[in-house]
C-alpha cells in the first residue's frame, strides 16, 4: 500500500468519526452517567482514576516484560527480516518504510481479532469462572494489541515516554467512537511538539467518566450473556455469538485506532 493510500485511508477514517452523530440512546446514557458521577464526592472520583491509571500503568509494564511478549517481540524481528536481513532490534524496524512496517502490524492485528473471538466466546458460554475474568483479560488483550502494532512500527514500551504514548493510545482508542475524534486530534498534535508527551491521567482530565463508557458496555453485555444462558443449554449459541462478535469488534476498534495512529507518526518522523 503506497503512502498515498494510507493518507487517503485515514482521512476516510477521521472523517467518519468527524461526522458521527449521538443517537438519542447515547444522549440517554450520557444523561445517565452525567447525574450518577454528579452524586459521587470529587476526592473519591479522583482516587478512582488515580487508581485506575497506576493499574493500567502497572499492567502495561507486567506484559511487556513477560516471555509471551518477549517471543512476540522475537517474531515480529523475524517478519521484518524478510524485508531487511540486517534487522535485529525493535528500533532498527523504524527503517523500513511504511508498507512494510503495515504489513507486520496486520499480522498482528488479524492475531489479536482471533484471540478476542475465542476469549469473547468462552465469556458467551456464561461460566462465572470466564465471566468473571471478561474484562480484565479483554483489557490484558488489548493494551497488547497496541504495543504490538508499537512494536510493528519499531516502537517499544521499554521506555517512560513510550509506555506514556501507548496508554494514551489506549485510552482514546477505548472512548466511545463519538468522543475520539477531540482526542485524535489532540495525539495528532502531540506528534508535531519538540518534547516528550505530557500524560493526562484519567484523574486530571475534563470528563473522565466518558472512557467508563468502556467498561460499562462490558458489563451490560455480561449481564446480556448471562440472561440468555439462564436455560442451562448445552451450548448456549447466543451467549457465545455475542461474547465473541463484540469482543471482537472492540478489538478492531482498539487495532484500527492504534494502527492509523503509528501510520501517521511514521509520516510526520519521516516528512523531508
Amino acid at each position: 500500500m503506497q503512502e498515498s493510500q494510507v493518507k487517503d485511508k485515514i482521512v476516510s477514517w477521521e472523517n467518519e468519526l468527524k461526522l458521527l452523530q449521538k443517537s438519542q440512546l447515547e444522549e440517554t446514557i450520557d444523561s445517565w452517567l452525567e447525574t450518577a458521577f454528579s452524586y459521587i464526592p470529587e476526592e473519591l472520583k479522583h482516587n478512582f482514576f488515580q487508581q485506575l491509571d497506576t493499574w493500567l500503568f502497572h499492567l502495561q509494564g507486567i506484559i511487556q516484560e513477560s516471555t509471551f511478549q518477549n517471543e512476540a517481540e522475537q517474531r515480529i524481528i523475524n517478519t521484518a527480516q524478510i524485508f531487511e536481513p540486517s534487522i535485529t532490534s525493535i528500533e532498527q524496524i523504524q527503517t523500513l518504510n511504511l508498507e512494510q512496517k503495515s504489513f507486520i502490524a496486520n499480522q498482528q492485528m488479524a492475531k489479536q481479532k482471533l484471540y478476542a473471538l475465542v476469549q469473547g466466546g468462552m465469556t458467551g458460554i456464561g461460566k462465572y469462572s470466564t465471566l468473571a475474568m471478561d474484562i480484565p483479560a479483554f483489557t490484558l488483550l488489548n493494551i497488547r494489541t497496541t504495543q504490538l502494532i508499537a512494536m510493528s512500527f519499531g516502537y517499544t514500551s521499554k521506555s517512560p515516554m513510550e509506555m506514556v504514548r501507548l496508554l494514551q493510545v489506549y485510552y482514546a482508542a477505548t472512548l466511545p467512537k463519538r468522543f475520539q475524534y477531540e482526542r485524535w486530534e489532540q495525539l495528532k498534535q502531540e506528534l508535531k511538539l519538540e518534547r516528550d508527551p505530557y500524560f493526562y491521567p484519567l484523574s486530571e482530565r475534563e470528563h473522565p467518566e466518558t472512557w467508563i463508557h468502556h467498561p460499562l458496555t462490558h458489563l451490560l453485555k455480561l449481564i446480556f450473556i448471562i440472561t440468555v444462558t439462564r436455560k442451562k443449554e448445552r451450548l448456549p449459541i447466543v451467549g457465545i455469538v455475542t461474547g465473541a462478535s463484540l469482543n471482537h469488534y472492540w478489538t478492531k476498534q482498539v487495532s484500527t485506532f492504534a494502527h492509523h495512529y503509528f501510520s501517521v507518526r511514521h509520516l510526520a518522523e519521516n516528512e523531508y
